[in-house]
């Protein structure tokens, strides 16, 4: 049985997680901008200044003290930030320009590595981290493929999908593909 897709609330879905998503960035902004003033207080602090200095930053440590830190492992991670670092790095290590065939030719074989064991994140990560460096390689900027990274899967939720339990554990399972609607001639 076939479920319908309501547009409207697939569209509200994809609003609500984009909110989601912002709303994630700017904690993390913020987040990012208590750490320096903590750091900066504690830099006054430890200066050994005046009686006054320290008093003010005794108080603007307190105050600090009181915001959460977002816990490791819940879901807090800077994909832009990563991305330009990668960036770096591959082209400090790798040389520079698109690499197309040496990028696809490493996924083949990590692809190959998975297939001996198909439980070895690091070799999953491999994967992930490859299909980022043909990103940016291709001329998109970090805040390009953070963008789409996030669109595509919102994407992906709205489309339909053939129920999975009809679908061999060794076959792919990819959206119902509708055919686009006939012009008028």
């Amino acid at each position: 049985m076939k479920a319908k897709v309501n547009h409207a609330e697939a569209y509200e879905l994809a609003v609500m997680k984009q909110e989601e998503s912002n709303l994630a960035r700017a904690y993390l902004d913020l987040h990012k901008a208590l750490q320096t003033a903590r750091t900066a207080w504690k830099a006054i602090y430890d200066d050994s200044m005046s009686d006054c200095r320290k008093s003010l930053a005794d108080a603007m440590n307190a105050a600090l003290a009181d915001q959460p830190e977002p816990a490791s492992g819940d879901g807090w991670f800077d994909l832009v930030a990563h991305l330009h670092r990668q960036r770096q790095f591959s082209e400090r290590t790798f040389g520079p320009g698109t690499r197309t065939n040496g990028v696809l030719d490493h996924i083949r074989k990590e692809l190959h590595e998975i297939e001996q064991d198909p439980t070895d994140l690091e070799e999953w990560i491999d994967v992930v981290l490859l299909a980022l460096d043909g990103a940016w390689r291709a001329g998109n900027e970090p805040e390009a493929v953070a963008r789409m990274l996030d669109a595509k899967m919102t994407k992906n939720e709205a489309r339909q999908y053939p129920d999975w339990r009809t679908v061999g554990q060794d076959k792919a399972i990819e959206h119902i593909r509708t055919p686009p609607p006939a012009s008028e001639p």
